[in-house]
C-alpha cells in the first residue's frame, strides 16, 4: 500500500510539472517575401566576360595562375556574390574570384545575371589546366 501511494504522488506530481512546460510561440509574419521583379523594372547597363586560369594536382589541389587576363599572386581575394532570388547560380570552378571585375565595371549595378559558362579541362598527368569563363550582363533598378 505504501507504494502504491509513493506511486500516485510521483504520478501527480510529475502531472503538475510537465502541464506547465508547453510554451508555443506564433510568428504573424509570412515565412517568405516575394519581390516579382520584370525586365520592364531593370535597365540593361552592359555586358563582360570573367576568366579564371588555374592547375589541378592530384585532384584536390589548386593552383590559381591568372584571374581575368592578370597573373594572380593570392595575397587579396576579391569575391563578390552573385544570387538571382531562389535560384541562387553558383559559379563553377572559382569563377567567384574572378566576380570582383563586375563591381569595378558595373559599379551603379543592382542584378547580375550570369547569361552563360563554360569550363574547359586539359587532362595532364596527375593534373590538369583549367580554364574558366562565364558570362555576365549586369542590370539596375529604373
Amino acid at each position: 500500500m505504501k507504494i502504491f501511494r509513493n506511486f500516485i504522488c510521483v504520478l501527480v506530481l510529475a502531472a503538475c510539472v510537465s502541464s506547465c512546460s508547453i510554451t508555443r510561440n506564433r510568428t504573424y509574419s509570412p515565412a517568405v517575401t516575394q519581390l516579382n521583379v520584370q525586365m520592364d523594372d531593370l535597365e540593361y547597363l552592359g555586358e563582360t566576360e570573367i576568366t579564371v586560369e588555374y592547375r589541378t594536382y592530384l585532384g584536390f589541389i589548386n593552383v590559381v595562375d591568372k584571374i581575368n587576363g592578370e597573373l594572380y599572386d593570392g595575397k587579396e581575394i576579391k569575391t563578390l556574390v552573385i544570387s538571382n532570388g531562389n535560384c541562387s547560380t553558383s559559379l563553377v570552378g572559382k569563377l567567384d574570384r574572378a566576380s570582383y571585375k563586375l563591381a569595378e565595371e558595373f559599379p551603379g549595378a543592382d542584378y547580375f545575371i550570369v547569361a552563360g559558362q563554360s569550363m574547359t579541362r586539359d587532362i595532364l598527368f596527375l593534373g590538369g589546366h583549367v580554364t574558366a569563363k562565364a558570362k555576365v550582363k549586369a542590370y539596375s533598378f529604373r
